[in-house]
Parts: structure tokens; sequence; C-alpha cells
């Protein structure tokens, strides 16, 4: 089987939306949706599973990042 780049491409976005998602809440939305949108548009065969496992991780990460970023701001620290 011929690996593509993009299988490559979907997979590194992938990973990189973890750390991403749990650093900084915008890039690992933004990765984690274009790792999606990449993992999505070529599953002819299961080779992107992986990126898109990865992807849907690092999106879920920095949607609760941004929940508990926007709670701390609205109430503060709770010590």
């Amino acid at each position: 089987m011929e690996k593509k780049p993009t299988y490559t491409a979907g997979l590194v976005v992938g990973i990189l939306s973890i750390p991403c998602g749990l650093l900084i809440a915008i890039s690992g939305w933004i990765l984690g949706i274009v790792g999606i949108v990449i993992n999505t548009k070529n599953k002819e065969d299961h080779s992107t599973t992986a990126g898109l496992v990865l992807s849907i991780i690092g999106l879920v990460l920095s949607i609760i990042n941004s929940i508990l970023g926007a709670y701390i701001a609205v109430n503060g620290l709770p010590f």
C-alpha cells in the first residue's frame, strides 16, 4: 500500500493538536479541525484512523481548555 503525503500530514496535525489544545486553546481548535478535515477527506482506507482519533482528542481538549479558561476569567481562581 502506497502512503500518500496527506496521511502523514493528517497524523502530524493530529499529534500536534493535543499539546496545542492543552497549552493554547485557539491553536488546538484550528489544528483539530484541520486534522479532522484532512483525515476524513482521505477515508478510502483505514490508514487515517489514528490521525482522526488524535485530531478529535486534540479538539476535545481545546474545548475543555476554552471552557475552563472562560470560567476562570469570569469567576477567578477558586483559591
